[in-house]
Parts: C-alpha cells; structure tokens; sequence
C-alpha cells in the first residue's frame, strides 16, 4: 500500500483513531474499501454506495444471518430465549412490530417539543447557578433521556429515570468488546433489570403508567395476539437506544460549532438555520459509526462475493465523508445542501425508527443551549467513549 498505510495495521481502538477516525476512514475508502477487521470477524464497508447497498437489500442483508455457532448458555445466554424487539428482528416478524410501532411513535412524539422545553428550561438554570456546564451529564444525557422517559409514560419518582439512565449507561458500555468481563456482564445484568422494569410496568396499575407510548403499545400488541415479552422487549429496544444517539448528537454538534466559529455565528445570527445545521452534525459525526448484517444467500458487494452467514459491518462515519457523495466532507458546513443525504439512522426498513424524535429534540436543544448562553467556550478537554461503533463524547466541559 501506498503512502505508508497497511490497513492490517488497523486498531479500531487506538484512541487516536476514535478522536478523528475519518483521515482512517479517508486512506481505506482509496485503498482499502472492502476490508476483513480481525477483532470484530466481518468485512468492513468504507464506501457510501456500498454501504447503501447492504442497508437497503434487506432480503439479502439480514440482521440475524444463519450460523452454525450455538446459542449462548449461561445466566446471561438465557435472555437469547425470549423474542426479538424491533431492532433485533428481520422480516416477517419485524414488519409485523413496524406496522404496530409506527403510528404509536408517531403519535406520541407529536408533544416532544414542547417537553424538550419544559425540561431544558431548569437544566440550564442551574447550569447558570454553578457557573459552568459539563455538557454531557448536566443537559445531553438527561434532557432527551427526560423527553424519552416522559414519552413512554414512565413516572418521574425519585431515582426512577437516574437508575433507568445508569442501566443504559452500563448496557452501552457492555457493547464494547475491550471491556472486562465484569463490565460486560454487568451490562446484561442491567439489560435484564429493564427488561424486568418493563414487565412490571406491564403488570402495574393501569392508572399508574397513564397512558403513555408503553401503555399503548401493551394494548396494541394484545389485540394483535403478541406476547408480553415482545412489548417488554421493544419497550428495551426504546430505552437503550431511543435517546442515547440524540444525547451523542448534542455533544458532538456543540463542539463542532465551537471548533468553528464561523458556522456558530452564523446559526446564532439565524435560529433558522437550526435544522439544517442538525442533518449537518448527523452527517459529520453520526452517532452510530458502525452497523452490522450478515449474508442471507450469496451475494455480491463492491466485487467482492459473499457468502451465506458471512458478516459486513457498514462504516456510516466514512460513507457520511465520501466525496462521490458530500463535497468537501471534513469540511463542517450548517447549510450544506446535501447533508439530508447521511446515513448516520441506516436506511431502508431498518431505518431507525426514533429518527423523527431526534429530528424534534435535537434542534430545540440547541436553540435553547445558545439563546441560554452567548459565550460557551471549551473549559477541558474532550472525552472519546472507547467503543468505535459509536461517536460521542463522554464529557465535554464548558464555561460561559
């Protein structure tokens, strides 16, 4: 390879690399498009169009490949018995879960502006009070997580959104494969706890969960026949993933507009500007990086042929910074024409279902942070989380 680069050198974990992985992302999607990544035992995807390829063939890109590996055992490889959730399942049992899903979410999410609003507004009073902000922890984590709580109709009693919100924490943590193995079983410890949490709601004075997101899809799974289990486990689905990406949202966006003054003037001087400048930081840093399938049948993508049960993993960050698609794609640019264009939700059936919500908490959060403070500046360095299938921050301190 050219210019000094062996991608068998590659360390998704280099924290160099997690900082600014799209110079890595640059040299493979000129030399190494299609590349096998030992650690994670699939090929990764560096190229818009092929990542577009495998997220929208969804008859031969399956998230659930057949293989000849069998199932976990142990206290942990016990949850495999229980049905997927709509983020784990393939068709026909999640078109089934989309169509019910759908509407509901919909439906619900039509109020999340205005309790992004209600539950912004005292988060950053006190922020005012101390003086500075450590942005992850004291607005990005517990505003949209708040919107998503508020939402499912979980009740706001004390500890119940910080534990629901630790749980999260350590499920996400547990997804990194460098963890040790007492970090990754307390992952599915806490994976376990919300899925209990959720069966209680289920079993619970109707009364008392009112009638939120989560007592709707209850009534809509039984009238279709479908277990307990399969609510419990897309209400999972919901809190493990349906705020984290807007919470990773919120810190990378802020620092991309304090890296470039320029692009913050501007969207200070034009609040319009808010939405366009979100798609933007989707395209810039998509919170998901990576997304995994695996071959139903043999195939064939960007010439190389695959084979049933052999696994991909589609590089979003890199195909959002391919310049077949996105002129000037390191360049952060809040009216960028194109920037709808991102993958950072997936594509195709599987895109994410939450996307709408982070379209409506997203720039409301942003609009609030800046109307709020009108000198943010960096206050510390910024914190990677060590898993590369995400991009976020895991704490950024601010002074204003």
């Amino acid at each position: 390879m050219s210019s000094g680069f062996n991608p068998e050198a590659f360390d998704p974990h280099d924290p160099g690399f997690l900082a600014d992985p799209y110079p890595t992302y640059a040299r493979f999607r000129a030399q190494a498009p299609i590349h096998t990544v030992k650690p994670f035992g699939s090929d990764w995807l560096f190229t818009y169009k092929d990542c577009k390829q495998v997220l929208d063939d969804t008859e031969v890109w399956i998230k659930n490949a057949p293989s000849d590996e069998p199932p976990p055992y142990g206290q942990f490889g016990v949850m495999s018995s229980f049905p997927s959730g709509l983020f784990g399942s393939d068709p026909p049992v999640h078109t089934q879960l989309r169509g019910i899903l759908q509407p509901l979410v919909d439906t619900a999410i039509k109020s999340a502006s205005t309790i992004t609003t209600k539950i912004g507004k005292p988060l950053l009073a006190a922020a005012k009070q101390h003086g500075r902000m450590e942005l992850i922890s004291d607005y990005a984590l517990p505003l949209p997580a708040g919107v998503l709580f508020t939402l499912l109709g979980i009740p706001n009693d004390p500890g119940v959104w910080s534990g629901l919100m630790s749980w999260q924490a350590a499920i996400v943590a547990a997804h990194d494969i460098t963890q040790s193995a007492a970090v990754r079983g307390g992952g599915a410890t806490c994976s376990m706890a919300v899925n209990t949490f959720f069966e209680g709601m289920g079993l619970s004075d109707p009364g008392a969960t009112g009638n939120g997101l989560f007592a709707r899809m209850c009534a809509a799974f039984a009238a279709a026949g479908l277990s307990p289990q399969q609510v419990q486990m897309c209400a999972h689905d919901f809190l493990v993933a349906g705020y984290a990406s807007t919470t990773f949202l919120i810190g990378t966006g802020t620092r991309s507009l304090l890296r470039n003054p320029e692009q913050l003037a501007a969207l200070r001087k034009n609040p319009r500007l808010t939405n366009g400048a979100v798609k933007e930081m989707l395209r810039f840093d998509a919170p998901a990086q990576l997304v995994d399938r695996g071959a139903a049948t043999a195939t064939e993508v960007g010439g190389r042929t695959f084979n049933p049960g052999d696994r991909v993993t589609a590089v979003l960050g890199s195909a959002n910074h391919d310049p077949a698609v996105f002129t000037t794609p390191d360049q952060f640019m809040i009216t960028r024409r194109n920037a709808k264009a991102h993958l950072s939700f997936g594509d195709g059936i599987h895109r994410c279902i939450g996307a709408p919500l982070a379209g409506l908490v997203a720039p409301v959060a942003f609009k609030m942070l800046l109307a709020a403070f009108s000198d943010l500046s960096f206050d510390g360095l910024a914190q990677w989380q060590t898993d590369p299938y995400l991009r976020a921050v895991s704490s950024l301190p601010l002074s204003f």
